[in-house]
This record gives structure tokens, C-alpha cells and sequence, in this order.
């Protein structure tokens, strides 16, 4: 048990240096002078960024967390900066992998279409985050699986996207706002979704796998998006441009009132039939 401690602490600590070092980077050019020409609204919005996420983060543990965290200054302390050094991890991997960087593109170049992005995106990440810590489980443990799951296949599905559409060279080379608008919003509706998929107490690795399936109409969500996009994409080259604000606003709503049905009205995996037979196998296999 004291190794647990131990290793909890250590967490903690190794959570604590990766925050500070991830506000320090995100709000150190903010505060910059340099380039003169940066946009005082883009500023004002990624600053209130990692705020507002603490918000969400902060109201999730004391209310919808595990027993033992809920009233517990150290395990709501310990989550939190966990959850900073994860949106590090994740803003990180959306500018490596999405090649969507919040700094480059949203503020020094005052793209507007790739800020709306990165605002959905960093929305999203911080309910998959947030989700993986509804229910009671164990340890950190869970907390990181859970959330590893929902990142990862968030990742996955906006490649998906891209590799289709070409989402984002049209937002970070063409600035196409419309498009801007239509994948901020799925990165956010798709963290709504993924976040209900990763949310539930802790039984074991296998089953928290099989309990995942809840996100499935994700898929759902990916695949309109790729048909809206490639409407656009022949839109455009008909028309000749890609202006396409209100349409996109209105489809970028749509996108997250599905995913708000998705999660208040479908059952979860639980109340499934087969649920209980295929946990039943689970424990006979002792996965």
C-alpha cells in the first residue's frame, strides 16, 4: 500500500512540472508583443482556454468523480494537474498529428478558421478527460486508460477525416472558415460522445474495452462530417469559393445537439442483453 502512496505522489509531482511547464508555454506568447500584428480577441479567447477547462475538470471531480475524491482536497488537486499535463499531451499531439497548431496558426497567424479548431479541439479533450473520471475505480490508473482510449480514437477518426477530405490543409493553408467551423465543432461533439464512452466505474481492463463500445456513434458523427465535407469541397470548386459561415454554424450546432441526445437518451452498454453475457464469459476467462 505504501508503493501506491508512493506512486501517487510521484504522479502527482511528475503532473504538477508538466502543468506549470504547459501554462508557461501557452501563456508566455500570449502575453508577447511580438509578432505586432497578433489579433487582441485571439488572445483573450485561448487564454480563457485552460480556465475554463479547469472549470469543467474541477466540476467533474467534485461531482460526478470517484467516493473517495469527491471530498478529497489531494486526489482533486492530483486530478486536475493531471488533467493539464494530459491536454499538454493532447494540444501537443493535435499540432503534431492534425498539424494544427494553436500558436503558429491561431495566434501568430491569425487564422481564424484554424483558432475555432483548436478552441473545439481543446474542448473536446478536456470532456474526454473529464468523462474518464465519472464513476468510482481504484486508482489513476483508470483514469489514464479510460482517457488514453478516448484520445486515442479521437485522433484516429480526425486522421480518418482528413485522409478524405483534406480537412486540415483547407483550414491551415486555404483558411477556409466554413470548414473551420464544421471540424471545430465535431472535435468538441466528438469529445461528448467519447466522454460518455469512457465514463462508469472501474471493473477491469477488458470489460472498461468492452464498456468503450458506447462511444460507437462517434463513427456515426465521423462519417456525416466526411459527406458534409466533400459536398463542400464540389461545392467549391463549382462556385469557386468556400464561404460557407451560417451553413456551418447551423451544422456545427446540429453536430452537438446529436451528441447531447446521444448521451441522455441511448442506454449504455450495461443495459445491452448481451452485456451480461459477455461479461460472464469475461470472468470465466479471468481477463
Amino acid at each position: 500500500m505504501d508503493v501506491l502512496y508512493l506512486l501517487e505522489f510521484l504522479i502527482f509531482f511528475v503532473s504538477i512540472f508538466c502543468s506549470f511547464g504547459f501554462l508557461v508555454k501557452w501563456y508566455m506568447p500570449l502575453f508577447s508583443k511580438r509578432p505586432l500584428n497578433r489579433n487582441k480577441s485571439v488572445r483573450y479567447v485561448l487564454g480563457l482556454l485552460p480556465i475554463g477547462s479547469l472549470g469543467i475538470i474541477l466540476f467533474t471531480l467534485k461531482m460526478l468523480a470517484s467516493f473517495d475524491v469527491v471530498n478529497s482536497f489531494f486526489y482533486i488537486s492530483m486530478y486536475m494537474v493531471l488533467g493539464l499535463a494530459g491536454l499538454f499531451l493532447g494540444v501537443t499531439l493535435m499540432s503534431c498529428i492534425f498539424d494544427l497548431s494553436w500558436l503558429d496558426d491561431a495566434l501568430n497567424l491569425n487564422n481564424k478558421a484554424a483558432l475555432i479548431a483548436v478552441v473545439g479541439g481543446f474542448l473536446g479533450l478536456t470532456l474526454i478527460y473529464s468523462g474518464a473520471n465519472i464513476g468510482n475505480g481504484p486508482g489513476w490508473w483508470c483514469v489514464v486508460f479510460t482517457g488514453g482510449l478516448g484520445l486515442v480514437a479521437w485522433l484516429v477518426l480526425g486522421l480518418v477525416i482528413n485522409s478524405c477530405t483534406k480537412t486540415f490543409e483547407r483550414i491551415t493553408v486555404e483558411r477556409d472558415i466554413g470548414c473551420g467551423i464544421r471540424f471545430g465543432f465535431y472535435l468538441l461533439a466528438s469529445g461528448i460522445i467519447l466522454a460518455r464512452a469512457c465514463a462508469g466505474d472501474w471493473t477491469s481492463f477488458s470489460v472498461t474495452l468492452f464498456e468503450f463500445m458506447d462511444g460507437w456513434p462517434v463513427l456515426v458523427l465521423a462519417g456525416i462530417l466526411i459527406l458534409v465535407e466533400l459536398y463542400y469541397i464540389h461545392r467549391a470548386k463549382l462556385n469557386k469559393t468556400n464561404n460557407a459561415i451560417f451553413g456551418s454554424i447551423f451544422l456545427g450546432v446540429a453536430f452537438i445537439v446529436i451528441a447531447i441526445a446521444i448521451v441522455y437518451l441511448m442506454p449504455p452498454t450495461s443495459e445491452n442483453p448481451i452485456y451480461g453475457a459477455v461479461l460472464e464469459v469475461f470472468w470465466r476467462l479471468h481477463i
